[in-house]
C-alpha cells in the first residue's frame, strides 16, 4: 500500500512540474511573440508612418494627393479595437477584412505567414 501511495505522489509531482513547465513556456512564447510583433510593426512594416507614433490613427492628408481613391485617415491600431484577434490575423494573412472587403490604399495588402500575423496581432492587442 505504501508503495502505491509513494508512486501516486511521484506521479502527481511530475504532473505538477510538467504543467508548470508548460505554463512557463507559454508565458515565454507570449513575451517572445509580442517582441516579434513589435519588431514587425515598428521596424519592418513601419506602421507608425501612417498610423502615428503611438499607433492611435493619423491624418494622411499631407502625405497623399487629393482626389485619389485613398483613405485619408488611418485608424487606431493600438489595441486593435475594431478587430477580433482571429479577424486581425486573417486580415494580415489574406488582405481581407471581415465581410471580404479590402483595406483602402495606402494600406498594403499583407500576406504574412500565420506566425508573423499572430505576433503582430499579439503586439497590437497588448497596446492601449
Amino acid at each position: 500500500m505504501r508503495a502505491y501511495a509513494l508512486a501516486a505522489i511521484v506521479v502527481c509531482c511530475a504532473s505538477v512540474a510538467a504543467a508548470a513547465a508548460v505554463l512557463h513556456a507559454s508565458a515565454q512564447t507570449s513575451t517572445d511573440q509580442i517582441a516579434r510583433g513589435q519588431y514587425l510593426v515598428m521596424s519592418v512594416g513601419k506602421c507608425n508612418d501612417c498610423h502615428g507614433p503611438k499607433l492611435q490613427g493619423s491624418s494622411l492628408i499631407g502625405l497623399l494627393k487629393p482626389g485619389m481613391p485613398f483613405a485619408y485617415r488611418s485608424p487606431k491600431i493600438a489595441g486593435l479595437p475594431q478587430l477580433s484577434t482571429a479577424d486581425a490575423v486573417t486580415f494580415l494573412q489574406t488582405g481581407r477584412l471581415p465581410g471580404g472587403a479590402r483595406a483602402r490604399p495606402p494600406m498594403p495588402q499583407y500576406r504574412f505567414n500565420h506566425g508573423d500575423a499572430a505576433a503582430v496581432v499579439a503586439y497590437l492587442k497588448s497596446l492601449k
